[in-house]
């Protein structure tokens, strides 16, 4: 009993002693002083007189105006181009917030902040080892009383940091409040499992939404990425874990739909820019969704597959339709995290449709990358070179999906399609089909040999044929070296516009 009272008593020397040499190091108030710009706004505001703001807020740029006319004496735009270009970069300009001075040097040396996080790792660890040890004899409120005064110390010496005194400061905040959030889950876990008595999903559920509504209080739309992090996935872990109480087993299912839902709505958030650091939230949001769709599977076999291959296509709709996301980067975040649940989407559906209706289910795919194709020809997605690629790929691999229910039509469909792709290769800017179809030559020339001509004599005629169609496919592309080099330049995509 004394070691417990002894340990909460020995966080709080510790902390006590972190703080005062924190803060007297030279703390400012958690509103420094205004900048140059700030105390010009706060004095407008104040007089109700108007100030002089920037000269490039507005105004235009003779060097821009300069280009823009050489350009189109060149011929390489057109006057009412020239002048749309003009008005754009007015209307950013005015827009785009006022520059702000670089900010100030940081007060603490680095080595110093790596020392403290690697003195505070010590002390955490000795402490956890310590804990571990006797926490056996421990009491469950003696459990409770540990965990809660050291979670308590925690949060209240986060708070007396000055965060606006120096970056690492800040950072030291953070990393402060989230040793508390730990100290808080374990405090939840022994309340829910220990002394109230709740099943492991319900404890579950109440960990989860303490350490959610902690964070989540501590955050509150500030600049405080791990408490953002900790908060919204504190609360996707609440809503499986509430699915997981509110449904009977199996739970995968309803628990999947949970993620989903929560993911979905942080993907919205995100878009609309609710929250700071966006990015954070729309990577949990997207990953929440790939997530849930594995559970959903898990638990609807069917039509779980195509619900997870749906949200992922959904993604990547959104990724690589032009004007509908606010930026590139929110493109980049869904076409990642899309095209990883899209790779694990499409062998659970293709795993349970193909021993069902083998035919149906690589002609829907043959459609689909037909599909992709045609959209990286035409430039309508902002990367066309990996449409056609995926396109192409796809053309290749659906015949063989067909040999579960026939092989001669598998066979047949893949030659075709090959050959498809290598006259379709001959065309301008598509040059990468060619490669595609040589490689479906190749795969499926040898496949109908080994299947039409059984028998052991069957091995040196594969043999043979494979080394023609090698020959032949290095000499191809040999004499298309030029046009691989040329065509397969990075190109971007234009709405409404071909590509070649």
């Amino acid at each position: 009993m004394l070691l417990g009272l002894g340990i909460p008593i020995l966080v709080i020397v510790i902390v006590v002693l972190v703080v005062w040499l924190v803060r007297s190091r030279g703390a400012s108030p958690v509103r420094g002083a205004a900048e140059p710009e700030e105390r010009t706004l706060e004095a407008q505001h104040a007089t109700g007189h108007p100030t002089r703001v920037p000269a490039t807020v507005g105004a235009r740029e003779p060097h821009l105006e300069e280009e823009l006319e050489r350009w189109t004496g060149a011929g390489l735009i057109t006057p009412v181009e020239s002048e749309a270009i003009i008005v754009f970069e007015e209307g950013r300009r005015a827009k785009a917030p006022l520059e702000r001075p670089a900010g100030r040097p940081r007060k603490i040396p680095a080595a110093a902040e790596a020392m403290g996080y690697l003195g505070g790792a010590l002390v955490v660890i000795g402490m956890t080892l310590t804990t571990t040890r006797f926490w056996a004899e421990f009491s469950v409120p003696t459990r409770l009383g540990l965990t809660g005064v050291v979670a308590a110390a925690l949060m209240v010496a986060g708070g007396l940091i000055h965060e606006a005194a120096d970056p690492a400061l800040a950072r030291f905040r953070w990393f402060t409040w989230l040793a508390s959030s730990a100290m808080t889950g374990v405090f939840f876990g022994v309340l829910g499992m220990q002394q109230i008595d709740l099943s492991p999903k319900a404890t579950a559920l109440l960990t989860a939404a303490a350490i959610s509504v902690q964070s989540g209080l501590l955050w509150w739309w500030r600049e405080r990425p791990i408490q953002q992090v900790v908060s919204l996935g504190a609360l996707l872990v609440a809503g499986g874990a509430l699915a997981a109480v509110v449904f009977a087993e199996p739970v995968q299912g309803p628990l999947g739909i949970a993620l989903w839902i929560v993911g979905a709505a942080l993907v919205v958030a995100a878009l609309r820019r609710l929250t700071p650091n966006f990015e954070f939230t729309e990577v949990m949001g997207a990953a929440a969704t790939v997530v849930g769709g594995v559970f959903i599977v898990n638990g609807w076999r069917g039509g779980g597959a195509l619900f997870f291959a749906a949200s992922a296509v959904a993604l990547l709709v959104l990724a690589e339709t032009p004007g509908l996301l606010p930026s590139r980067t929110d493109g980049w975040i869904l076409g990642l995290v899309g095209l990883v649940g899209a790779l694990e989407a499409a062998p659970a559906n293709l795993s349970y449709y193909a021993n069902q209706a083998a035919i149906v289910t690589g002609v829907v795919t043959w459609l689909i990358g037909a599909l992709l194709l045609y959209l990286g020809i035409r430039g309508v997605v902002l990367t066309p070179r990996l449409a056609e690629a995926a396109g192409g790929a796809v053309l290749v691999a659906a015949a063989a999906i067909t040999a579960n229910q026939s092989e001669p039509f598998a066979l047949a469909c893949g030659v075709a399609t090959s050959v498809l792709l290598v006259a379709l290769g001959t065309r301008p800017g598509l040059v990468l089909m060619s490669a595609f179809g040589s490689v479906g030559l190749l795969i499926y020339a040898t496949w109908s040999v080994n299947y039409f001509f059984p028998g052991q004599a069957r091995a040196p005629l594969v043999m043979t044929v494979a080394g023609l169609l090698v020959i032949a496919v290095a000499v191809w592309m040999a004499r298309l070296r030029g046009r691989f080099v040329v065509e397969l330049r990075p190109r971007r995509g234009t709405p409404g516009k071909g590509g070649s």
